[in-house]
């Protein structure tokens, strides 16, 4: 019997006139459990029917029932797949009388009015706008009817804090509508089992059917060979000669097909290619899709392509998932994918019908490009695909939920709340003392009140709600519009934006430069122009590499079983050529049993085949432990399969092998926490933790907060508590470090010594943090002296308004005006000296008063301080805010005066790096 014989009549006649006459081997396997109303997890590759798997039978039921209210509740991650779901569903809608509606975060007023007074009986939304309908009385009424809750791609959510809300909030679903049926569809994971106790909560079965790539994938490895030509257009370009033969090659495939989806792991690479393949060759029709274009320019983008005007769209992530974009017959990576599975997805997208194979390339190039590549490809096509895991306990998404519970059902017990959070899969584990410190210290913060044991709103509680509804780490963005159509072109970061928008610099959005012509409050209004174009940064884009590809790439080394790799010929080469240059000159392979430590003056390099968040715990943690014991600060580079170190002075083999040798598995989650905190990034997910829980607005700027104060205010809450532990999550890896650092001990793992080789020399391409020493030396706080004595300064009397400059080595002791006598004198840095001509103006915009009230603090100091005061103001980054704080605290000794500016002038530098 065909698994739509059981359906209703009027659901078969409309698969009829789609010409729908046989199910396909998902909808075959799957319709029959969620039919008989089982809890399902359907995990199958794209394009083989996995939505009509389960909808079809709901929809059967709908046309049974016809029951009232919101039935149906269909959750997906992206504001497109509800566009485009919502144009598939309508279809089956108006065929078999059943409403569909969509709501998200783009749905009209209008038609949010609508559906408040009339519900639809299948709805379509996000994991956020679950959370704004509990709050609408009238939607919450309408969600007391949910029977059935499809998640579409929730693989994308089982593994981040928006998964973790939206679990809690299907429990809470659970405690207004009762019990209903949960149907999860998922990409092909690793460990779906994981997923499938994410999809059900605590005590609930989950079946799991799981459906195989029935219709095959074709994907190899091709590097191209750098050839005189490409070297000349590399000139033309703007480019290195090896990303023109990439590029020459990706034409040539975009040129032999109908249409290809162009793939990226960045946006920034998106727009660098985008840009530069129009230079090449403008007649060559290719666009570009992400998530920091504007809502209109995507949309532009998928139906070009869609009606092939586009014969290649170059994307991001944006296009992994199930977004209707037409017929594509081919697929090219451009780089390593990073990831099995997201090599699968992507893939799988070209020929996206049952009947069709799905074929590919990565297009990669250099050892470690290569290495890297031919490992994910071989693991995709055999179906070895990385785990998904969620972060257990996430405190944001508990300070989000104990708001949203104030909101929405005040003066009720926290009892509650906390029966339906344990009921979750990421919260089974919490405990009742751990809730209920977390509602207490929410109470401190006036974020939630607690009035007789019952939960209230404060004043703030309903602004903080709406403000923090998303997971999604805030960054202020701008909207570039383009000002010769008025239309939106995409968005900038902040930080972009701060180095960019003074200057006459052109930049590139959409594959196009542009030149900005003014800045009006969140909106950055622009012109074409022709220029080649800055690429924007934008944050949080970087892959790990898992530590399997890394472990995996170790033995490909050791036993070059090179025939069981699609690599084209030269790849192949490039491959074995850097092995081969390793084995002439006598030095050892570095592989997957083995550390090995080479050295070269104030260089090592650690070879460790261990992935990305492996390397960075033991990178950090190493360059924190040397730093402290050396007194020196230390640079800190890794990738998937290298730790490169640097200092100042010569670092020696031996000295960080000793280091190594003496780390205990045990000691290790108590030194990555200790290293998490001095990551550059950890400020930035204290700010966006500090959001979550209330206790900056979510408007607060990074830059002009004190978190020093803030910092030492939240010691030891849980505030920062859930930064570390967030920090700890994205970056590092505790667990499998310490297993590491235990197979070391055992000798499972070997510890070599040696000089630099040829591929340790690959890994001094790049460097990256700079790690602090805990108590700078007395060598350190000598050479800081002489170089701020060294630098020049100029003294402006605030009295007469004239200046002179000179070193801080000449600056007297005490400091007065040679013209005036005044003793109101500001040191100020060369380049501040046009601040004198504001004592020339009559009327003084709120910046330039600002500023006056600036150099006033800036010659009380001098006037108080004398020569120290000029001393500390030379540091780099350092105002007389932060110059008053030190001087005021430390005025008797001046080594300790200075270790405090090393301190302001790292941060100082540790800020700039992260916004730049």
């Amino acid at each position: 019997m065909s698994a739509f014989d059981p359906l209703h009549p009027e659901v078969r006649k409309a698969l009829k006139e789609l010409g729908l006459s046989e199910p396909t081997a998902a909808q075959a396997a799957a319709m029959p459990a969620i039919g008989s109303g089982e809890n399902t997890l359907l995990v199958a590759p794209t394009g083989i029917g996995k939505t009509e798997a389960a909808v079809l039978p709901i929809l059967d039921k709908l046309v049974r029932e016809r029951p009232q209210g919101v039935a149906l509740l269909y959750i997906t991650p992206l504001r497109a797949l509800n566009r485009d779901m919502l144009r598939r569903m309508q279809w089956f809608g108006e065929k078999l009388g059943i409403s569909v509606g969509v709501r998200h975060g783009d749905t009209s007023q209008s038609e949010r009015l609508a559906q408040a007074r009339k519900p639809p009986q299948f709805l379509i939304t996000t994991p956020e706008t679950l959370q704004v309908m509990f709050t609408g009385k009238h939607l919450r009424a309408a969600l007391s009817k949910v029977k059935w809750v499809i998640v579409d791609e929730i693989h994308e959510l089982a593994g981040d804090e928006r998964g973790a809300q939206m679990a809690v909030g299907l429990e809470r679903l659970v405690d207004l509508a009762g019990e209903f049926q949960r149907i999860g569809l998922s990409a092909t994971v690793g460990a779906p089992r994981e997923v499938a106790d994410f999809l059900g909560g605590v005590g609930r079965k989950v079946g799991i059917v799981k459906i195989s790539l029935p219709k095959g994938m074709r994907i190899s490895v091709v590097t191209p060979t750098i050839t005189e030509k490409d070297r000349e257009e590399a000139v033309r370009l703007h480019t290195e000669p090896g990303t023109a033969a990439a590029m020459r090659v990706c034409k040539s495939y975009v040129e032999k097909k109908r249409s290809t989806l162009f793939f990226v792991n960045t946006r920034d690479t998106a727009e660098y290619l985008a840009m530069r393949f129009a230079l090449m060759d403008p007649e060559l029709k290719i666009g570009v899709h992400h998530g920091s274009l504007s809502k209109h320019a995507r949309m532009e983008m998928e139906e070009d392509f869609k009606a092939e005007r586009l014969r290649a769209l170059i994307c991001t992530s944006s296009l992994e998932l199930g977004i209707d974009v037409g017929a594509t017959d081919f697929a090219i990576q451009y780089g390593s994918p990073r990831e099995a599975a997201r090599l699968i997805q992507r893939i799988g997208r070209a020929g996206h019908t049952m009947l069709k194979v799905s074929e590919g390339v990565i297009v990669s190039s250099g050892h470690d490009d290569v290495m890297e590549s031919a490992v994910i490809c071989r693991r995709a096509l055999a179906a070895q695909i990385e785990a998904v895991r969620g972060r257990d306990r996430p405190l944001s998404v508990l300070a989000n939920q104990v708001s949203a519970l104030a909101v929405t059902d005040p003066y009720s017990q926290p009892e509650k709340l906390y029966k339906a959070l344990v009921r979750s899969r990421p919260f089974r584990d919490m405990n009742w003392d751990e809730f209920d410190a977390m509602v207490k210290f929410l109470d401190q913060l006036r974020t939630v009140m607690v009035f007789e044991g019952k939960l209230k709103k404060s004043l703030r509680t309903l602004e903080h709600y709406f403000e923090n509804i998303s997971m999604i780490p805030d960054e202020k963005t701008y909207k570039v519009v383009d000002i010769t159509t008025r239309k939106p072109v995409g968005t900038l970061d902040e930080a972009f934006v701060a180095n960019f928008s003074d200057q006459r610099m052109p930049f590139v959005v959409k594959g196009k430069p542009w030149h900005i012509v003014e800045v009006e409050g969140d909106k950055i209004l622009v012109e074409p122009v022709t220029q080649i174009g800055v690429v924007p940064n934008w944050v949080g884009e970087e892959i790990p590499v898992p530590f399997e590809v890394a472990q995996e790439i170790g033995k490909l080394r050791k036993r070059q079983n090179w025939n069981e790799y699609n690599l084209s010929e030269e790849s192949l080469r490039q491959a074995r050529e850097r092995l081969d240059e390793q084995a002439k000159k006598g030095m050892p392979v570095p592989d997957d049993s083995h550390i090995i430590i080479e050295e070269e003056d104030n260089v090592l390099v650690i070879h460790a085949c261990f992935g990305t968040k492996v390397n960075e715990t033991l990178g950090r943690i190493l360059s924190a432990l040397l730093a402290a014991k050396r007194g020196d600060s230390i640079g800190l580079y890794v990738d998937p399969c290298r730790i490169v170190l640097e200092s100042a002075r010569r670092l020696s083999a031996s000295e960080c092998r000793a280091i190594l040798d003496e780390l205990r598995p045990e000691a290790v989650e108590s030194l990555s926490k200790l290293a998490a905190r001095r990551s550059t990034t950890f400020r930035w997910r204290f700010v966006h933790a500090a959001k979550k829980f209330g206790v900056l607005r979510r408007d607060a700027d990074y830059r002009r907060l004190n978190l020093d104060a803030l910092l030492e205010a939240y010691e030891n809450t849980p505030l920062m508590e859930e930064a570390v532990a967030k920090t700890l999550w994205d970056e590092m890896d505790v667990e499998k470090t310490a297993e590491i650092i235990s197979a070391v001990k055992r000798g499972a793992i070997k510890v070599i010594e040696g000089h630099l080789s040829p591929l340790g020399r690959e890994g001094l391409e790049r460097r990256g943090d700079v790690v602090s020493p805990g108590r700078p030396s007395k060598a350190i706080l000598d050479a800081l002296r002489t170089r701020l004595e060294s630098e020049e300064v100029a003294l402006l009397c605030l009295n007469c308004k004239k200046a002179r400059r000179m070193k801080v080595s000449q600056v007297k002791e005490r400091v007065s005006c040679p013209y005036c006598r005044s003793v109101m004198v500001a040191a100020l840095g060369p380049y501040e000296l046009d601040k004198v001509e504001l004592f020339k103006k009559k009327r003084l915009t709120a910046a330039e008063q600002k500023d006056v009230r600036r150099l006033a603090k800036n010659a009380n100091l001098v006037k108080t301080y004398g020569r120290k005061a000029a001393l500390v103001l030379a540091g780099r980054g350092i105002g007389p805010d932060k110059a008053g704080k030190i001087l005021a605290r430390i005025y008797v000794s001046e080594d300790e005066m200075l270790a405090k500016v090393l301190e302001a002038e790292i941060e100082y530098a540790r800020t700039k790096r992260f916004w730049d």
